[in-house]
């Protein structure tokens, strides 16, 4: 099961400190790493004051480096030993260090999976271009070029638009985050530092199931609906529906929209849409043809989807997810469609990471807004649909521990309010890597925001930790 981590805030102030005492307690992954002042413990979290407020992490979960160690375990008053760690360092302080090469250059083409891609990559880059406001002197050409160099490190980079009969550095386009890609890194500093990043995310939209009303089901798995379209489910009443026969549409597989069916759906699954697929031109034809043709079955855009034939996806928790704005942002709904910026090698410079991390800015997301994409900016969860959506988890396959471990920790967050930035934890593949890395940026926008001074940000999920 993939790790998963949410954000939620509590309203309750979140003091800054100056540390006396200070430690770092980090987990062998560095998927944990909080600096600060130990000033709580409660037989399982150890708090920390930090200068962003006081973090509550697992001792058992993390080391402690630093002198300061074996000072809090020697004085404190709240019952912490050595042993509630998983190591004690007291000599030793972890750093992370973001190597920055002066005088490095990158001149980078960029070529697109399909046009509606090319349209997103201009609005990105237009305006990177108007509202720069860093040391970075940027210069957009009258061919698209993007041109940029660093005054303080000496860096430069140009970003061109490929020649469409070449092979270009950087593809924009749709990638799966259900997928097998291979893992990339292996701590969370690697993909939120900007380490040999592989894959960027740029913008975001999501596909709909549109099922005919005589079907019988209102919501179907990922695995289900691939291996409906391969041609071995055949009637509705083999998964939960009625004893009706199904006829699948598709759109042409050489399509845009066909081929990222092919890659989000059936690729994951290990299978191939079967030949006697009845093929339609368009979307608005495969809408019109699911009211008339009993037990038929499609994949469009959320867009062109209508409402009354939407059915819900069950996701990897075994809870179906409808495609509401909040779940395709969240990651919670299964088929969103990450558009995002592949490298065939990564960059030499911090300049071009620079470009593509404004995309997922509130200000460049509200441009792509406009150009049709989903605005992934973060967004708070309605409670209804939040308390509707914990009890669901309460109830998926959990053993008797996880349950009882799952109760507790729900038990905060019926109180709490959800946040739309939702992190995959632990090793993580280049497109989870670059989710991570946009969700990041969407959390700090909003707690940059002042309406959110002095409130708690909490990191919930579920995970394979070894501890």
């Amino acid at each position: 099961m993939i790790s998963r981590i949410g954000t939620t805030l509590l309203c309750s102030v979140a003091p800054f400190a100056l540390f006396a005492q200070a430690v770092e307690l980090r987990s062998s992954d560095d998927f944990i790493n909080v600096e600060g002042e130990i000033v709580g413990y409660n037989g399982v979290m150890v708090q920390v004051e930090t200068t962003v407020g006081v973090v509550a992490v697992p001792a058992s979960e993390v080391i402690c480096f630093g002198a300061g160690c074996n000072d809090i375990i020697a004085s404190n008053d709240f019952g912490l030993t050595a042993s509630a760690f998983q190591g004690v360092e007291a000599s030793e302080t972890s750093e992370t260090v973001v190597a920055v090469v002066p005088g490095a250059s990158d001149e980078l083409t960029v070529g697109f999976a399909a046009s509606d891609y090319a349209a997103l990559h201009r609005t990105i880059v237009g305006a990177y271009a108007v509202t720069n406001a860093s040391s970075t002197r940027v210069d957009l050409t009258s061919v698209g070029e993007l041109v940029m160099e660093d005054n303080t490190s000496g860096q430069s980079a140009s970003l061109a638009l490929s020649a469409s009969d070449a092979t270009a550095d950087i593809v924009v386009g749709a990638v799966s985050l259900n997928g097998t890609a291979p893992a990339e890194y292996n701590t969370l500093a690697a993909w939120a530092l900007g380490t040999n990043l592989t894959h960027q995310l740029l913008g975001l939209s999501a596909f709909s199931v549109i099922v005919a009303p005589n079907a019988g089901i209102s919501e179907i798995s990922i695995n289900d609906l691939a291996r409906v379209f391969a041609g071995e489910i055949t009637n509705w009443s083999q998964i939960g529906g009625a004893d009706v026969n199904i006829l699948p549409l598709q759109l042409p597989p050489n399509s845009q929209i066909g081929a990222e069916v092919q890659r989000l759906i059936m690729d994951p699954a290990g299978k191939e849409i079967a030949g006697n697929v009845l093929t339609m031109s368009d979307e608005a034809g495969v809408s019109a043809s699911i009211n008339q043709f009993p037990g038929s079955v499609s994949v469009v855009t959320a867009g062109a989807a209508s409402n009354d034939l939407v059915v819900d996806v069950v996701g990897t928790c075994g809870i179906s997810v409808a495609p509401t704005m909040f779940n395709i942002i969240s990651g919670d709904y299964p088929l969103v469609r990450p558009i995002m910026a592949t490298y065939s090698a990564p960059a030499t410079t911090t300049l071009v990471a620079d470009v593509f991390d404004f995309a997922s800015s509130d200000v460049a997301q509200g441009l792509l807004e406009n150009e049709g994409f989903i605005n992934h900016s973060a967004m708070m969860m309605d409670s209804g649909e939040k308390n509707t959506r914990l009890s669901g988890l309460l109830e998926a396959s959990f053993d008797d521990a996880q349950r009882a471990a799952a109760a507790e920790m729900f038990q905060v967050l019926f109180d709490a309010e959800r946040l739309s930035p939702t992190m995959t934890g632990g090793v993580a593949s280049g497109p989870e890597g670059a989710w991570n890395r946009a969700m990041l940026i969407n959390l700090i926008d909003m707690l940059e925001d002042g309406a959110n001074a002095g409130r708690e940000v909490i990191f919930v999920g579920f995970g394979q930790s070894s501890a």
